[in-house]
């Protein structure tokens, strides 16, 4: 069979009178624009006097003002496109029948439908011409690669631009039997949901890298390292740090790796990492041009998250995958919205790991990420990390100040689709991986583990509150630290702790059960001072005590005075 030639010269599909009436229809009620089925821009019109005009009237809306072909006249004085059609008057001859305002939804979406067919045409020639060309230059392969592209462009402007929906109306709620509602889907504790971004902020040195990195591995392996769990098990993951080369980011998971005892085989084909420096990320750019999201970008990363079956993008850092000041909020607003749909359009969670402002020795909240709140505002889960601080530590009885740095507080800084959990305790170790030889030691990297936090309360029991409220009830002990009668004395004798090295610990005893009622504070005058003091509040009852602990976890006065 003989393929029939293309003629050249045939008319692209177009319907310059639709267009004429649709903007003949906006130049009589502005009001039309707001209600149309589609995102038309100017170059959507076939005509290009059509696309100037409809360009001025977009512009003039934007300030807020009202066109008609009287007040659009100025605009186009002096246009030569417009004085092949009559000059100025063109612009009253479009509203002379207000044909366009009985349908300019179905103008638009033709208007619309049209200028996407010609982009088609477009792209057909341009692939018959180079297929076509049997010259030596002409690779077929990459012809086809060049056509698929192409289209996928036109797939991408598409989608942009369409809004095929109806009106905006009100909804019936449906009453749905609340049992047969679908869960949401949490992949990694609360910290992770389908569809959402979690932010995790956090100060420099904090192990934040580290701690994502083995995030990643939890879902990777489906095992609970951080002590999160997973309902959904195993899911592909895939991290892209901004910072680090490949040997880097190949050192810190193997670390990790080996640290947890994890392998190939634990893993499959769920992991999936890659550095910047060799494949760079830019979501966004800001010039004198002003700003605007990489589309093409985004279109890739979906693409390649729905071809692996990635359930969770780790971004790290998120500074480093724009190109957008961090204080333009609008920007950062735009951006991180955009990710959210990209999490919603391919079922994914979206990771992006930020930098906190400077804080002055503060700890983290959830509003103290540098630059612009837009991506706080954005995520519906927020992680903020802290080290631990001398106060903690005090209270916990750590002495080593190696440990204390090697220990970092998760918290849950906001959670808009769960209850806020309790915070979470990683120690990061030091893993060797046993790389060296007789001439350079080996490398060691950092590791993130989970710690459990000590409970101040230890082996204390009831019968331990009930032995210090007797102590209250026979003497007076000051609430002040300095004073030599300060009720801690009483609690680390009756607890077995020493109310120096144990300080902090028993600050924390006395804070509890304050806050709880068991003990409380009276103020009296003593030589023309007001002097706290520390009295017994809700008494333990007798009753309450239960069994006397062991001898080994009495204290030093229930051995000696009251023995076990």
């Amino acid at each position: 069979m003989n393929a029939q030639p293309i003629d050249p010269l045939r008319a692209l599909p177009a319907n310059t009178e639709a267009e004429a009436a649709l903007l003949g229809a906006a130049l009589i009620d502005n009001r039309v624009l707001v209600d149309l089925p589609v995102n038309l821009t100017p170059a959507h019109f076939f005509e290009p006097i059509h696309a100037r005009i409809y360009d001025r009237i977009l512009t003039h809306r934007a300030l807020g003002k009202a066109v008609t072909s009287i007040t659009l006249r100025p605009d186009f004085e002096a246009d030569e496109g417009l004085k092949e059609l009559g000059g100025p008057t063109y612009l009253a001859r479009l509203t002379a029948d207000g044909q366009g305002l009985l349908a300019p939804r179905e103008l638009a979406e033709q208007i619309y439908d049209l200028a996407l067919l010609r982009e088609l045409v477009s792209v057909g020639r341009n692939l018959v011409e180079g297929a076509m060309n049997t010259s030596e230059d002409i690779a077929p392969d990459a012809l086809l690669a060049q056509t698929q592209s192409a289209l996928a462009d036109v797939s991408a402007s598409a989608a942009h631009s369409a809004k095929r929906n109806p009106p905006l109306g009100a909804t019936p709620y449906s009453w749905p039997d609340p049992a047969t509602l679908p869960t949401r889907q949490w992949l990694l504790g609360h910290w992770l949901l389908r569809g959402e971004i979690t932010a995790i902020i956090a100060p420099g040195d904090t192990g934040k890298s580290t701690i994502s990195g083995t995030m990643a591995l939890c879902l990777a392996s489906g095992r609970p390292l951080l002590g999160k769990p997973l309902p959904r098990g195993p899911q592909a993951v895939w991290i892209f740090n901004l910072e680090d080369g490949t040997d880097e980011l190949d050192r810190q998971m193997a670390a990790a790796c080996a640290f947890h005892d994890i392998g190939p085989e634990d893993c499959g084909d769920r992991l999936y990492l890659d550095s910047g420096l060799v494949q760079p990320l830019c979501t966004a750019n800001e010039n004198q041009e002003g700003f605007a999201l990489a589309e093409e970008v985004f279109v890739q990363l979906a693409a390649t998250i729905r071809d692996r079956h990635i359930a969770t993008v780790i971004v790290d850092p998120f500074v480093s995958s724009h190109a957008v000041q961090e204080n333009n909020n609008g920007a950062i607003d735009a951006i991180a919205k955009r990710w959210k749909r990209l999490a919603q359009e391919t079922g994914c969670a979206v990771v992006l790991v930020h930098h906190t402002k400077k804080l002055g020795g503060r700890e983290v909240t959830a509003e103290d990420g540098r630059g612009a709140v837009a991506l706080r505002d954005a995520a519906r889960v927020v992680l903020p990390l802290n080290p631990m601080s001398q106060v903690e530590a005090e209270e916990l009885g750590i002495a080593d100040p190696a440990l204390r740095r090697s220990l970092v507080r998760i918290d849950t800084g906001k959670a808009n689709r769960a209850p806020p959990d309790a915070a979470t305790w990683i120690k990061l170790e030091g893993q060797s991986l046993e790389n060296g030889s007789e001439l350079e030691p080996p490398d060691f990297v950092g590791v993130a583990t989970l710690w459990e936090k000590p409970d101040v309360f230890q082996g204390l029991t009831t019968w331990h509150l009930y032995m210090v409220q007797q102590g209250l009830a026979a003497g007076d002990w000051r609430e002040s630290v300095q004073a030599k009668d300060w009720v801690g004395h009483l609690i680390a004798k009756v607890a077995g702790l020493s109310a120096e090295t144990d300080k902090g610990r028993i600050k924390a005893i006395l804070r509890t059960w304050r806050k709880n009622g068991a003990l409380a504070v009276e103020h009296r005058t003593v030589n023309g001072r007001d002097v706290p003091f520390v009295i017994v509040g809700k008494p333990v009852e007798p009753s309450e005590i239960g069994t006397r602990p062991h001898l080994q976890t009495c204290g030093a006065e229930s051995a000696e005075d009251d023995p076990c």
